[in-house]
């Protein structure tokens, strides 16, 4: 019981790091601004594509909670990352 609330914590400290460092809005110079939700959301399916992500299926893969957390957290990492680079490839540019 203690170490999952010690994973809990971890995950918690984690996420509120991950959200801190990614943009809200994007910007773009020609495009309209209601423009960005569909781009964004394009970007993050060919994201999701290349890392293999399917929320659907995701198959157990017998981590402790623990390894799934730190996993979930390194693949939160990477998406965010390509999500970023692929809004400025289109031209965006973040505006928190």
């Amino acid at each position: 019981m203690k170490s999952a609330l010690i994973a809990l914590s971890v995950l918690i400290v984690l996420s509120g790091c991950m959200g801190a460092s990614s943009p809200v809005y994007w910007k773009h110079k020609t495009l309209p601004s209601s423009q960005w939700r569909t781009d964004q959301n394009r970007c993050k399916r060919a994201v999701d594509k290349h890392l293999g992500l399917d929320y659907r299926n995701h198959a157990d893969q017998g981590l402790s909670m623990y390894d799934e957390q730190m996993r979930q957290y390194e693949v939160g990492k990477k998406q965010k990352k390509l999500l970023n680079s692929c809004m400025r490839r289109l031209g965006y540019v973040p505006m928190n």
